[in-house]
């Protein structure tokens, strides 16, 4: 299939009433970033030439809001009025694809689907369905099959009886179909079954048995398509997101000591070399570079960059903050909107007070300052190159410390004092 044939359809359209939170599901954050985008970035791989997301009327627009402020200005929206099942989203969504092509169908909640299985769909000759082979089909349509394995139906939750409860084959919710034949299908649903809705998967078997298509397995099925419904599916899907995040990173070259403890997001780049001690935690849009030493117990926040050999120690929160090669901060310290010169060393418990209750405001340590134990810095404020703060000073906003000199005492003051005047004769 060419890729001008393809087009994405994305069901958002949920109350997310399970979720409890108040809130859209679909903006629920995912080691980073909100399960939505996890979705689209793994549909936006395959280079459709149509990308649409069908929205519900309860969250519909702060969902839209959402697209346009991420930088996802390329997927366009439909509204789905009224709850009335899969086919009735599918089938608004339809309206605004073309008459002919491809489309593949996703959740906006099954954020752990790559564009490498979505691809393995796109591929299939006539159309194909996501399948798995799961542990715990609790929850997920069963699959069908006849004697020869030909599908035969799916059979949602709610419609199983006991045999069909047990069968560990499951739909994935994703789907490859042709469009003609599934806006011909959609038109013939019916709402014969135990919620009153309209099924997806009614539509999918028929146009599947009309093209020759197939199903795409994947077994073991668990860590690909965890769908969110609740707050302890979310939790699941992002012990796997993590899970996939460190691998990235160890193959990479980066030393992790206790994967089970290190809470690294989507995002985060990390240099071969650098070592991840327990306990901490790097947010989206960090960078760090070659052979650092991170943790334990840090947490480094947006906008941190470490040059190479950068170390960042025990309980070290850093946010919008650059350090040198070389550069240390190794106990106990806040530095939030800080320029760190490379060979510096911040002492223990400094604090940039960055923040005057309307601004944030900027601290620059120079190249090999040495910053004392327990200073606070209150930015706007500079410490030049090689100078020197001593334990507990309060260097005042403004009142930059020269390159080389030694400031002590609350307020900070030069040291030594400077000689007194001598009064002339």
């Amino acid at each position: 299939m060419t890729a001008s044939s393809l087009h994405v359809l994305v069901l958002a359209g949920g109350d997310s009433t399970r979720i409890r939170t108040g809130g859209p599901k679909a903006l629920l954050d995912l080691c980073g970033r909100p399960l939505l985008d996890h979705v689209l970035e793994a549909a936006e791989a395959l280079a459709p030439v149509s990308r649409v997301v069908v929205l519900g009327r309860t969250h519909g627009a702060q969902l839209g809001a959402w697209l346009q402020s991420a930088g996802r200005g390329g997927w366009s929206t439909v509204e789905q009025p009224q709850a009335r099942g899969t086919g009735d989203a599918v089938a608004r969504g339809l309206e605004a694809l073309p008459a002919t092509g491809r489309v593949l169908i996703v959740y906006g909640d099954t954020p752990l689907l790559t564009g490498e299985v979505l691809a393995h769909l796109v591929e299939a000759d006539g159309g194909a369905l996501l399948t798995a082979m799961v542990d715990e089909p609790e929850g997920y349509g069963r699959i069908l099959r006849e004697p020869d394995g030909t599908l035969r139906a799916i059979v949602e939750q709610a419609d199983c009886d006991a045999e069909t409860a047990a069968v560990r084959e499951v739909n994935a919710g994703a789907y490859c179909l042709d469009i003609a034949n599934l806006r011909t299908a959609c038109a013939e649903l019916a709402t014969d079954n135990a919620q009153g809705e309209l099924y997806l998967t009614d539509a999918a078997l028929q146009v599947l048995a009309a093209t020759g298509g197939a199903t795409v397995c994947l077994d073991p099925g668990e860590h690909h398509i965890q769908g969110v419904n609740t707050l302890l599916d979310l939790a699941a899907a992002a012990a796997v997101m993590r899970g996939r995040v460190l691998a990235a990173h160890m193959e990479a070259g980066v030393v992790v000591d206790d994967p089970e403890t290190a809470w690294i997001e989507c995002g985060v780049e990390i240099g071969p070399g650098t070592r991840i001690l327990p306990f901490c935690v790097l947010r989206r849009g960090v960078r760090i570079g070659r052979d650092c030493l991170v943790g334990p117990f840090a947490h480094l926040r947006a906008g941190t960059v470490l040059a190479d050999r950068a170390e960042i120690g025990n309980f070290v929160e850093a946010k919008n903050a650059q350090f040198g090669e070389g550069a240390k901060a190794k106990h106990l310290s806040y530095l939030g909107d800080a320029d760190v010169g490379a060979f510096a060393n911040v002492g223990c418990g400094t604090i940039t007070a960055n923040y005057d209750g309307k601004a944030k405001h900027r601290t620059v340590i120079g190249e090999r300052a040495f910053v004392g134990s327990g200073t606070i810095l209150v930015a706007p404020v500079r410490v030049g190159r090689g100078a020197t703060t001593g334990a507990g000073a309060l260097v005042t906003r403004n009142h930059d410390v020269p390159d080389g000199a030694t400031v002590v005492g609350v307020p900070a003051r030069p040291f030594p004092p400077d000689p007194p005047s001598r009064s002339e004769g």
